[in-house]
């Protein structure tokens, strides 16, 4: 990969305690233990490409026409891949969120200071050492990293998609979230598990198509 221009972003004032970081603990197997480490996340407007219309308080990102957004030009911003990523990082910690798509999307993370601008080489989630991605490919998944894609056989589609990040141990986590028949609550089935080194901060992220959006949903109370 080119050498990139690597940014820092702004930090994020915290306004949510997470739990105290325990290590050698076992990896959460189901949705009511990775509720447990749930982070509220919010889309990053100083990040979002063009392209893409961030609405809902900052909870969704849509591509529905190729109509550009009046956004002014930063450092920040992603100029050609359409992509935005939020403002909360993980660091230090576990941490769980769920996102509502449609369309053509790559749901993932990113490094706080990946490069974003043109001459910093592939910079979509997962086409770099720099970010991890997973989308719908047709007729199954594809998960993203380092330019290269781990296929996902077997698995119907579905509308809502879990990532967890346990940073310390290297883990990024990628589930299907779907309501069981028989017991009627929501369950989470492990699309893909990444295991490396994440050796800096990391963003969630979104990638986003034509006729595509992302909607960051909220913890059920």
């Amino acid at each position: 990969m080119p050498s990139s221009t690597r940014i820092m972003a702004p930090q994020i004032k915290k306004t949510e305690k997470l739990p105290v970081y325990e290590p050698n603990i076992p990896e959460p197997t189901s949705r009511e233990e990775l509720l447990n480490y749930w982070l509220n996340i919010s889309l990053d407007e100083r990040s979002a490409n063009k392209l893409l219309w961030l609405t809902e308080g900052g909870a969704k990102v849509s591509r529905m026409t190729d109509e550009v957004c009046p956004y002014l030009d930063r450092p920040e911003r992603f100029d050609h891949s359409p992509q935005v990523l939020c403002k909360e990082s993980v660091w230090a910690s576990r941490c769980y969120w769920e996102v509502l798509y449609s369309g053509w999307v790559v749901i993932g993370a990113a490094y706080e200071a990946a490069g974003r601008k043109a001459g910093d080489g592939p910079c979509g989630l997962g086409e770099n050492e720099e970010s991890w991605g997973l989308g719908w490919a047709g007729s199954c998944y594809d998960a993203w990293h380092k330019g290269i894609n781990s296929r996902v056989a077997d698995v119907p589609q579905c509308c809502t998609i879990g990532v967890y990040v346990d940073q310390p141990a290297g883990l990024l986590c990628f589930y299907t979230v779907e309501t069981e028949e028989d017991s009627k609550k929501k369950e989470v089935k492990l699309l893909h598990r990444f295991k490396n080194p994440i050796k800096e901060k990391i963003l969630p992220g979104f990638w986003v198509g034509r006729q595509s959006s992302c909607l960051i949903l909220k913890k059920e109370e």
